[in-house]
């Protein structure tokens, strides 16, 4: 068998285990600019593709009406093991943002299989979605109005595109996911815990109600939130009757925690908690959120670091869901 022989055939058994293969995506040319249509919020942009056995890596690329501008620059780089975001003004990249190609199934990126990429606008951010399941968020640097193009580069085969609208993200028809966790006060979880992720609730969530969340900060954090919110989406925003938000500034300010609640399609009034947090980058935490009757109280080990005072019903709380630097050990949940 030939060296193409048997690359046609690796790339047929990778199709015959890809199960995110949309019908409605039309072939697309590498290194070509695919023109879209003007995008707004609810716009969404499916990409999928052949990574093949010597990949290095790959872009996918939004560009703009002004040479030189790339509102989003997605580029999954095998060869070093991350993915970086980025944007493009005037020739010039910005600061990079980049992030670990782990995702609840394990690295979304791997050679010789094929990748659904899909790409929403929301109000403030991209969200991006891989393999049916929500992956980062990339907040806009240039107008969504500016963009006219889509572009792929890099070592991807079989390359398809299509542009479409959305109305909830992650959508359910698009985005399966892999596995559903829920937590209960039955037994904690341990299992699948890659961050960012989302968990039902099923106990019911009310005052009396303990949040154990154990974990590790990981080496430079900048911040990480916990929210108690009412449904998965992340468009439209979830109703939150409880958003932490510690963060990790670096220099002479010293580490605090944000405390709010998202209700009638808007932050609230935001309540900050400083010099309280003893955690270290690196360590092993234990955070505790305790519902109580007037408020949440916030325990870092036996210590209250934070209280927040009830604006909506703890009762609409359905789902907990966590995303930054943190690595999760074990979540669980009990009644006082």
């Amino acid at each position: 068998m030939s060296f193409n022989d048997s690359t046609a055939l690796a790339r047929q058994e990778a199709f015959k285990d890809f199960s995110y293969f949309d019908e409605e995506t039309v072939p697309v040319s590498v290194c070509k600019p695919i023109p879209l249509q003007s995008l707004k919020v609810t716009s969404a942009i499916i990409f999928t593709g052949y990574i093949p056995e010597n990949a290095s890596r790959f872009s996918v690329n939004l560009t703009c009406k002004a040479a030189g501008n790339i509102a989003l620059h997605f580029n999954p780089r095998l060869d070093r093991g991350y993915v970086v975001r980025n944007t493009k003004v005037r020739g010039y990249w910005e600061e990079e943002e980049t992030c670990s190609p782990a995702g609840p199934s394990g690295c979304v990126f791997r050679r010789n299989t094929y990748v659904h990429l899909l790409i929403f606008c929301a109000n403030n951010a991209f969200q991006i979605a891989v393999n049916g399941e929500h992956f980062c968020t990339f907040y806009y640097r240039l107008p969504l109005e500016e963009i006219t193009n889509l572009e792929i580069n890099g070592t991807i085969e079989d390359a398809r595109a299509r542009q479409l609208n959305l109305f909830i993200y992650p959508d359910p028809s698009i985005c399966r996911l892999s596995r559903t966790l829920v937590l209960t006060t039955e037994e904690p979880l341990v299992d699948f815990l890659d961050v960012p992720i989302t968990v039902d609730i099923g106990s019911e969530f009310r005052v009396g109600s303990r949040l154990f969340i154990a974990g590790r900060l990981k080496l430079l954090p900048y911040s990480f939130y916990v929210n108690l919110q009412k449904g998965k989406a992340i468009y439209p925003h979830p109703i939150i009757p409880l958003h932490l938000n510690p963060r990790f500034l670096y220099g002479n300010s010293m580490p605090y925690v944000v405390m709010n609640c998202w209700n009638n399609g808007t932050w609230n009034h935001e309540e900050r908690h400083q010099g309280q947090l003893s955690w270290m980058p690196g360590r092993d935490f234990l955070l505790i959120i305790r519902c109580e009757y007037e408020g949440y109280t916030i325990w870092l080990g036996d210590k209250m670091i934070g209280e927040f005072k009830h604006r909506l019903q703890p009762s609409i709380v359905d789902t907990l869901r966590i995303s930054g630097d943190v690595v999760l050990y074990q979540l669980s949940m009990s009644y006082a």
